[in-house]
């Protein structure tokens, strides 16, 4: 049924994105041919025209996947879970656990694609085809280096790009969460789901101050980075550092994934 979820969100959410990020390439290479021909400064007022409105919309573009996905984000999930449509979602034969995986692995697959389409757009913008080639060749040089330099660099490489996405999953969960206590009230959701936001934010942000001034002034914490911190290598320190963060991250969006879950298991409140 997961599957089922997920394929739905991807039709509904996709006829949005798709032509987005067309339409960003489509503008990269149009843009590339004003850069590889030198185009703009062939007199003409038609093409001095296209030459400003090129760039603009690339922009523009740019700026309607980060807005669209945003939006999404938070549409699908107050449309489908908490609008009208909750009716029907809540009597389907799937758990509430699984209504929120669908919708939350729609996103970060949403997410991903953003950061590698408009990725390659800009690429295909500032580099032409050699400068390409060149950039894969030292791309390439680097990666050996990496895997040359022993697991080491590698646990950062892979501890980095894992703590991105369950950051990235976390506030998307945290978004969820402030929603799902919105819908609590009876007037004004939106307004009190913003207000949550605020809320959690300021609770997070003193619980991390909280756990960064307590383990700088308690005695055994600074034992323990005197004894096994401190003759660490940097690159030890380094993955030491990050599966921490990366732990940290994983409480916070599991904490927010069970209060979501719980809020629409046992205080649905839909409109």
């Amino acid at each position: 049924m997961l599957r089922k979820l997920i394929k739905y969100e991807f039709k509904a959410t996709g006829r949005i994105f798709f032509p987005l990020y067309l339409a960003l390439i489509i503008i990269a290479f149009i843009q590339r041919l004003f850069f590889q021909f030198n185009i703009e400064n062939m007199g003409s007022i038609v093409i001095n025209i296209l030459s400003l409105i090129v760039p603009s919309l690339f922009g523009a573009i740019v700026m309607a996947i980060c807005v669209v996905t945003f939006v999404m984000t938070i549409q699908r999930f107050y449309k489908n879970m908490l609008g009208r449509e909750g009716y029907l979602m809540f009597t389907l034969p799937v758990s509430v656990s699984k209504l929120i995986w669908s919708k939350l692995i729609v996103v970060m697959v949403w997410i991903i694609l953003s950061v590698i389409v408009g990725s390659v757009a800009f690429m295909i913008v500032i580099f032409n085809f050699n400068d390409l080639k060149i950039v894969f060749s030292e791309f390439g040089n680097m990666m050996s280096q990496i895997f040359s330099g022993g697991i080491g660099f590698i646990s950062i490489m892979i501890e980095g790009i894992l703590l991105v996405l369950v950051g990235c999953a976390s506030e998307v969960l945290s978004i969820y969460l402030c929603m799902a206590i919105g819908q609590l009230s009876d007037k004004h959701k939106g307004l009190c789901a913003v207000g949550a936001y605020i809320g959690i934010s300021i609770i997070v942000g003193n619980v991390v101050f909280a756990i960064i001034a307590g383990a700088g002034s308690t005695p055994f914490v600074l034992n323990l980075v005197e004894r096994f911190l401190m003759p660490m290598d940097p690159i030890q320190a380094m993955n030491v550092t990050l599966i921490a963060m990366l732990l940290f991250c994983l409480i916070e969006a599991t904490v927010y994934f069970l209060v979501t879950k719980y809020l629409l298991t046992k205080k649905l409140n839909l409109e």
